[in-house]
């Protein structure tokens, strides 16, 4: 039976997220031309850094900003075109593994960029500013548990299901029950793994710290080694957990897609050649910018 790998269930979820938080086409544009304070606001919340120091992120981060929207959205685009092409006689699973695994290599892509960045900041933060990092990593560490292992098995499966058929209406619209009693039965199908997932980063919380504090010759090489191999480094009752639910999910988002009524279809067809539309834009607008550079 095909499966998801686990990295390619990672970024099968980093893709959801990337075309589903968006309501219309005017906010995507509006979003992503936004991306920067979004993510200078979200590594605020980390660390405060020097006017210096933020002078030079920001360069950083302009640069990779320009990568993503020149390089990276034309791939977007391609497995958006290529699942809108699956509509036509009904999407397979087989067809969700491929489009899935364009998914992966894109987020591979995304991760090895922005790690540089991050590499490069890191490089210029004081012995106090690397603290105060890490004891936010560990604040989030701590507010994860409290938030979410206190929960019983019924409130789990309740936010699995209301998590599955938030992100299918995002795609479909208005569900009916049938759609929503089969998203609801088997999402009690799905292994929990928050436990898991806690013990998994805290451990690489531990081996980042101790990259981060010493900084020894070469620490840099370490990170990214760390960020390369975490997927090998898991203990394989978590690993088989990332599995199974990656094919459960998979499996259920096919089924529902293909059980959509003629308004589910054309609400999905619109929604998907929405962001192709603002991808273009968007691009479109990048490559302009460029040739303005170019010719000074």
């Amino acid at each position: 039976m095909l499966r998801p790998s686990g990295s390619r269930w990672r970024l099968l979820a980093f893709s959801l997220v990337c075309t589903l938080i968006l309501g219309s086409c005017s906010a995507n544009r509006l979003l992503y031309n936004r991306a920067d304070t979004f993510i200078r606001w979200a590594a605020d919340d980390y660390v405060a850094l020097t006017r210096d120091q933020q002078a030079a992120f920001d360069s950083r981060l302009d640069e990779f900003l320009r990568w993503h929207r020149s390089e990276e959205l034309p791939h977007y685009r391609d497995f958006i075109v290529n699942a809108l092409a699956t509509l036509e006689e009904g999407v397979t699973l087989e067809e969700a593994v491929v489009i899935s695994e364009e998914i992966d290599l894109a987020a591979d892509r995304f991760q090895a960029r922005f790690i540089e960045l991050l590499l490069a900041t890191g490089e210029d933060l004081s012995d106090e500013q690397i603290q105060v990092f890490l004891g936010a990593l560990d604040e989030n560490q701590a507010e994860y548990a409290k938030e979410r292992l206190i929960r019983d098995e019924e409130a789990y499966y309740a936010d699995s299901a209301k998590t599955m058929t938030d992100l299918v209406k995002r795609l479909m619209g208005r569900l009916n029950r049938a759609q929503k009693n089969d998203i609801s039965l088997r999402s009690k199908r799905l292994m929990r793994i928050d436990g898991l997932w806690h013990d998994d980063r805290a451990r690489w919380g531990s081996e980042l710290r101790q990259l981060l504090e010493t900084k020894s010759p070469g620490w840099q090489d370490e990170v990214r080694k760390l960020g390369e191999t975490r997927s090998e480094a898991r203990i394989p009752e978590y690993v088989a957990g990332i599995e199974h639910n990656g094919e459960v999910i998979l499996s259920l988002l096919v089924d529902v897609i293909n059980s959509r009524t003629d308004r589910q279809d054309r609400r999905m067809r619109r929604f998907l050649k929405g962001l192709i539309d603002d991808i273009d834009a968007l691009t479109s607008a990048s490559v302009a910018e460029r040739l303005v550079v170019e010719q000074g």
